[in-house]
């Protein structure tokens, strides 16, 4: 699970002594005094500040600066999590899910994420998403799972707004809606998401939520490969076998320059060979093509090609 950097964290409403602490351990923490950041956030921890307690936890944790301990870097996790430490909430979460700590599972996990979920981060409703969807640790409730993966998918969480496409696209938890799939799975694959990439192909080549378009399915299986799904590679060959196939007509390739153009396997390409138009303006034309047996994206002239 995915948690924002502990370094940085600000400590709201903390008296300026502690806070002070806190800050002076950061300090020698950047500086790579280690143990000096342990004395420092040691002092404040005792006293009760929970960002300490946090910090001190992720030494002990990863035995920075002093002897690591799985038990005592718990114990600080814990009394920060008390304290309303987010982060700390689900680090302790976490360590109950590994079952790093002897006697604690997922259902230790649960009433955490729910804390921190219910405080707002967008990890912890994913990860309760998935516990309810699978019934890990928790009676398996699909609404519930649809619910929790909703909150992280609007505040952008990824992998989230996937799951909650997924969600409307098979009507598992919620009422099937074909748009908002598109919806979520658009926005989850413009972050690189390299399943929504798949998914919103999956869309646009059976015409679901969107009019039927095998030239977008071909970008985004196409994209989706490229990111290491190998499942689109397989639905680029069902995309493409509905799209024209053209050829290179002269022996140098004139590239379009820009952001996400694949410069050096567009010239390897050569007269006569094979590509697809997935779309074409102002003299340009996307093309899919293959080099080496890999699929490719990329912009050629629209001259070049017959």
């Amino acid at each position: 699970m995915r948690v924002k950097s502990w370094l940085g964290m600000v400590l709201l409403g903390a008296s300026a002594f502690v806070y002070a602490d806190y800050e002076a351990g950061l300090a020698e923490f950047r500086q790579g005094n280690f143990a000096s950041a342990v004395h420092e956030w040691r002092e404040a921890a005792e006293r009760g500040d929970g960002e300490s307690q946090f910090a001190l936890g992720r030494m002990f944790e990863t035995g920075s600066g002093v002897r690591e301990s799985l038990d005592d870097a718990y114990k600080w996790y814990r009394l920060a999590a008390d304290n309303g430490v987010v982060d700390a909430q689900v680090r302790v979460a976490e360590l109950f899910l590994s079952g790093r700590l002897d006697g604690r599972g997922p259902e230790d996990a649960v009433e955490w994420l729910e804390r921190a979920a219910d405080s707002g981060q967008a990890a912890a409703q994913f990860q309760l998403g998935l516990m309810y969807l699978e019934g890990f640790g928790v009676r398996e409730d699909a609404a519930e799972a649809a619910r929790r993966f909703e909150q992280a998918a609007d505040q952008g969480h990824a992998p989230a707004q996937n799951n909650i496409g997924s969600l409307y696209e098979n009507g598992r938890g919620v009422d099937q809606d074909f748009s908002r799939a598109f919806e979520y799975f658009s926005l989850a694959a413009r972050q690189g998401d390299a399943m929504a990439q798949n998914n919103l192909g999956a869309l646009h080549a059976r015409g679901r939520g969107v009019e039927r378009n095998h030239a977008w399915a071909v970008f985004w299986f196409t994209t989706a490969a490229r990111n290491g799904n190998d499942v689109a590679k397989e639905n680029i060959k069902a995309s493409l076998s509905n799209l024209q196939s053209k050829q290179i007509a002269g022996s140098r390739v004139n590239i379009r320059s820009g952001a996400g153009t694949q410069h050096a396997p567009l010239t390897q390409l050569s007269q006569g060979e094979r590509v697809y138009v997935l779309g074409s303006g102002d003299g340009w034309s996307q093309i899919y093509f293959e080099v080496n047996g890999e699929s490719q994206l990329g912009w050629v002239a629209s001259s070049l090609i017959d």
